[in-house]
């Protein structure tokens, strides 16, 4: 029945569990939507098997303005396995792959695609696994997205070398209105780090840091 839906504009599976079987038969339904904007498929335990499934269907999407994973435990194997797909998104404006346990090597994978949304406006990788490695690849990539208006980066493990490593890229993003950055072990160090880029972000309307390990030098730092 989807697969006749030429015409959809929006599609929002969220938390039915359609598991990787379920991705599979899923994805030539998907691949004939060609008017298709907002695509949700939060909390459907895909795995990587399912992004693997999924990925020719999505690279055929680029007309797609919004897509949620959330919650689908792909891991650095799905992040590689949709990082052409994603590339290939360049009208997106909204990105959804919190809580997926992407780590290091996903980020990495990632970041190239990622590099080539300058039209996002919204960014969410929270809830992951990310260090400061998949910061560092991840920098040049959110340097590029002029457009963005939100980034969510909390409760992974981008640490002191992952925060100086994003920070002279957020120093770029004077039009960022919500930053989230808080559970990811950066200590004094890191405050220090990314006190002059937060300087620069006159617009930002909401910061969230809590959850870190500033101490009395770090909160100078950023006073």
């Amino acid at each position: 029945a989807l697969g006749k839906m030429t015409q959809l504009q929006r599609l929002d599976l969220y938390e039915n569990y359609i598991g990787a079987k379920g991705a599979a038969a899923l994805a030539p339904a998907l691949g004939k939507m060609t008017q298709l904007q907002g695509l949700y498929l939060y909390g459907c335990e895909i795995r990587a098997e399912g992004a693997r499934a999924l990925a020719p269907a999505l690279g055929k999407m680029t007309q797609l303005q919004e897509l949620n994973l959330t919650g689908n435990n792909i891991g650095d194997e799905g992040a590689t396995a949709l990082a052409p797909a994603l590339g290939k998104m360049t009208q997106l404006q909204k990105l959804w792959l919190y809580n997926n346990n992407i780590g290091d090597a996903g980020t990495v994978a990632l970041a190239p695609a990622l590099g080539k949304m300058t039209q996002l406006q919204e960014l969410n990788l929270s809830y992951n696994q990310i260090g400061a490695q998949g910061a560092a690849a991840l920098a040049p990539a959110v340097g590029k997205m002029t457009q963005l208006q939100k980034l969510n980066l909390y409760d992974n493990e981008i640490g002191d070398e992952g925060a100086a490593a994003l920070a002279p890229a957020l120093g770029r993003m004077t039009q960022l209105q919500e930053l989230d950055l808080h559970s990811n072990q950066i200590r004094a160090q890191g405050a220090r780090a990314l006190a002059p880029a937060l300087g620069r972000m006159t617009q930002l309307q909401a910061l969230d840091l809590f959850y870190n390990h500033f101490g009395a030098q770090g909160a100078a730092a950023l006073a």
